[in-house]
């Protein structure tokens, strides 16, 4: 069983879209990256694509990249395709590193993975709307997979935008 951890810098590209080294540029490009940070792919055979990620520098007590520790949208990617329901969603609330990630998919078909930054739930609710919004998705009519902390009155504000919010183990 894979370590997961958290990162931002990621992206997905098609299977076959791009070989090692094109996909290292790929994610410099999108990133900014310098030469500091190793570049690492994933196999994605759900949504037919590859992940490619990087880690953040480690401030204090982060974690020390290794091949056996996976990013957690690789977990939350897998997890987005076994749910049930037509109109999947999965958001992913850190608060302390003030991020939001966000996973979208209609059917078989990935919409979005994509990593956002929060400060608040509000501003979560926001991307998530406009995610919704884009893809002309019915937002009464998705069940929210929620990780993070919220209080009540915060999942209460949540359930007023969507069919149902389902509680998931913090990762």
């Amino acid at each position: 069983m894979a370590d997961y951890s958290s990162t931002s810098l990621f992206t997905l590209v098609p299977e076959g879209f791009a070989d090692d080294r094109s996909g290292e540029k790929i994610l410099r490009d999108l990133f900014g990256l310098d030469s500091s940070y190793t570049v690492r792919s994933a196999e994605v055979p759900q949504y037919g694509a590859v992940l490619l990620y990087a880690w953040e520098k480690a401030t204090g007590s982060g974690i020390v990249p290794s091949e056996s520790i996976k990013p957690l949208v690789l977990k939350q990617l897998k997890d987005l395709s076994a749910l049930s329901e037509h109109n999947k969603l999965i958001m992913d609330f850190d608060i302390s590193k003030k991020r939001t990630t966000l996973l979208l998919a209609e059917g078989e078909r990935l919409i979005t993975a994509n990593s956002f930054h929060t400060v608040d739930i509000p501003s979560a609710i926001y991307y998530m709307l406009e995610i919704l919004h884009k893809s002309q998705i019915n937002p009464q009519q998705t069940t929210l997979h929620f990780s993070g902390k919220a209080d009540d009155g915060e999942l209460n504000t949540l359930k007023s935008y969507v069919k149902d919010v389902r509680l998931r183990m913090q990762q």
